[in-house]
Parts: structure tokens; sequence; C-alpha cells
């Protein structure tokens, strides 16, 4: 858990360990960038940098018992905070609060990751943003988002903001080596599919079933719920929702296959694609949907993830998902 052994990303991080080593730590720091590219990862060595009894050069030792403690995610004064359901509530903030008052249990400080952080409500938000406004001595928050834009304007003025692009295919191929026993060929092709994001990259690479015989039934899915009746949607739902964890990773490979039918639509540049192995069929689905549809399709199935995630009934909103991707609602 070190700054050290983060592949790419350079400038973020010689800036975050030249923080540490000058003592001239912000008390919050928003990291975005797409979902997988580094942020979390970067964010709990950061968090280890901080806490470190004895940091070298702005990074973790990686030996004393602080650094110990991170590595086995159970250090007292890393606190993480996630959504609960589809949001992060007023009353995880309030709680966050009541922690940020209390002095560290073993250290100078206190470090909070607020992961999706564009997911807190209206109040969460508003909430968090009276601690940003009076920061207590010995207080950093980090709020980790893939959609920064959905914050709220005085949320990011109060924030050093770092932004963390996709990395080059062969640095997410290198992180593949290191991550996963995936053969030499499916990790440089799984490395392009990915966006330069390695932990999509790993995550899709440890997929039940295997990612390419997955990929290849949400491909031939998408194709057939198309033309498909109500019945045959209802049926593929059924089979579908019989394992949450594995729609949820259906409903993201979903997204990227309209998501492809759509870049190909407005652009028709094969370099921008996530399935650029399968060009020929993104060039003929793409010619049975109009912009609006496939804009329409992609919020669909983002609101059923996020519908899944909040424990509504699987086979339900899949369900009415797919019969609205067979044009039947």
């Amino acid at each position: 858990m070190k700054l050290a052994n983060i592949i790419g990303h350079g400038e973020i991080i010689r800036a975050l360990c030249r923080a540490v080593e000058q003592n001239r730590v912000s008390h919050a720091y928003l990291f975005a960038g797409p979902d997988g590219v580094g942020k979390t990862t970067t964010a709990l060595a950061f968090g280890a940098a901080l806490l470190c009894r004895q940091p070298d050069c702005g990074d973790a030792c990686g030996q004393c018992r602080d650094c110990r403690q991170v590595a086995g995610q159970n250090h007292p004064d890393l606190h993480r905070i996630a959504p609960e359901g589809a949001s992060i509530k007023i009353g995880q903030m309030r709680e966050m609060l009541r922690r940020i008052t209390l002095s560290p249990y073993q250290g100078q400080r206190q470090i909070f990751l607020v992961e999706q952080a564009d997911l807190m409500t209206h109040e969460a938000a508003n909430c968090l943003l009276k601690t940003l406004e009076e920061p207590p001595a010995g207080t950093v928050l980090v709020l980790i988002s893939d959609r920064p834009q959905a914050l709220l304007p005085t949320i990011l003025s109060r924030c050093q903001i770092f932004t963390f692009h996709p990395l080059p295919a062969e640095q997410v191929a290198g992180i593949l080596e290191r991550e996963t026993a995936v053969s030499r060929d499916e990790l440089e092709l799984l490395a392009r599919l990915t966006g330069g994001c390695p932990g999509r990259a790993v995550r899709l690479a440890g997929m039940k079933g295997g990612y390419f015989a997955v990929r290849q039934r949400v491909v031939d899915m998408a194709a057939g719920l198309g033309r498909a009746s109500v019945t045959e949607a209802c049926r593929q739902a059924a089979l579908l929702a019989e394992d949450k964890e594995q729609a949820l990773v259906y409903l993201e490979l979903f997204l990227l296959w309209y998501r492809d039918l759509l870049v190909w639509t407005e652009t028709g540049a094969p370099g921008l694609l996530f399935n650029q192995d399968y060009l020929p069929l993104v060039d003929r689905e793409a010619r049975f949907y109009s912009r609006t549809r496939l804009l329409a399709i992609i919020k669909e199935i983002e609101g059923t993830r996020d519908s899944l995630l909040a424990n509504v009934n699987t086979r339900l909103a899949l369900e009415m998902l797919f019969m609205r991707l067979a044009g039947a609602a």
C-alpha cells in the first residue's frame, strides 16, 4: 500500500508525496476520473502515507504498525464511507461528523475516504459542506467520484482536485499480468477493451464464467433482445435474475455494448470502441437504433443497476429493463 507501487498517474503521485514530505497537506481532496482508473487505490496509498510513523520521501514506509493496519484494512483512523444502497445518506454524514469531533485513536490525523461521493443525497452533501467550511485540524477528507460534475460547486471549490486519466493499454496489461492469471493474449485484449481503467480490467478478468465467454453471451443477448418478444425478454430476465451479483456484471457489459453503438453512430471511429473486435456486429446493430433511442437505453440500464444496488426485486427490475430493450414497455 505505497504510492510508489502505483502504475501510472505520475504527476498526481509526485504531488501527493510532495505534500506529505513538505507537510503541506490540504484538508480536502477530490480524486476524479472514470470508474476503475485507480482513484481508490491511490486514495488508500495516500492515506497510508499520511498515517505512516516514518514516511520515506512522502510515501509510506510499508513496514510500521500503521502501514500494516492500512494494508489490513483495520486502521482505526482510516474511515471509508460508501453508498448504502443507491446513495450516501444524511445519517452516514452525521456519523462521519461525530467521528471527526473525536481525537485520532493512535496518531496525529484522521483520514476519511468518501467513495462515489457524487451519490450523496442533497442533505448529505450539505452536511459535508459544513465540515469543509470549518475543517478540524488533523482531518483529511478525500472525495472519490466518477462524476464530479454532479457534486455541488461549493464542495468542488473547497477541494484540491486531482483528475485521473485512463492509462495506456500497455500499463493496464502490466497491472493485469501482476494481479490476475489470464493469458498474455487475453490480457492484451482485455486491457484495450476496458478503456485504460485497470480496476475495471481486473474486475472483469476475475468474472465468474470467464470474461470473454460472458461478454459473448451479453452481445448475443443484446442483439437478440432488440427483436425479441415479451415472452422471450421475460425468460432472459428470469435466467439472469438467479444471481444478482452476476446480473450487475452483465449490466456493466450491456452499458459498454450500447455505449459502443452510440459512439459508432456518432463518430464512426473504431479506436474509440471498447469492443473493437466486434466491429462488424457493432456496425450492423448500430443501424437499428437512433441516437435518442441509444441514450434512452443507456439511461434505463443505469437506472436498473442503481435499483439492484438499492435492493429492489431483481427479477422485476430486469424484466422491466429487458421488455424496454425489446421495445415492449
